[in-house]
């Protein structure tokens, strides 16, 4: 039940000052991509760069788990890749 609580935090999180990163192979308009967030203490929030009300938390080890398994070319997670 931890994790729910943090994961609703994330959502509840005041993000109006956030700084968003997104990949430099987002496209020329920038408005390709992802955008995430690391809210301390909590874990990270990704949003869509155009419709940035849409938001998906994850926990640090959610976060840090996805980025591995991208990092190793794991299948799957990189569609054709």
């Amino acid at each position: 039940m931890e994790k729910m609580k943090t994961l609703k935090a994330l959502l509840a999180a005041d993000l109006s000052g956030a700084v968003w990163t997104k990949s430099a192979f987002s496209g020329s308009t920038g408005h390709d991509c992802l955008e995430v967030t690391r809210v301390e203490g909590l874990g990270y929030v990704l949003r869509h760069s155009v419709l940035t009300d849409h938001r998906i938390p994850l926990t640090e080890s959610e976060y840090v788990a996805y980025c591995e398994g991208v990092r190793a070319g794991q299948t799957g997670l990189v569609p054709g890749a």
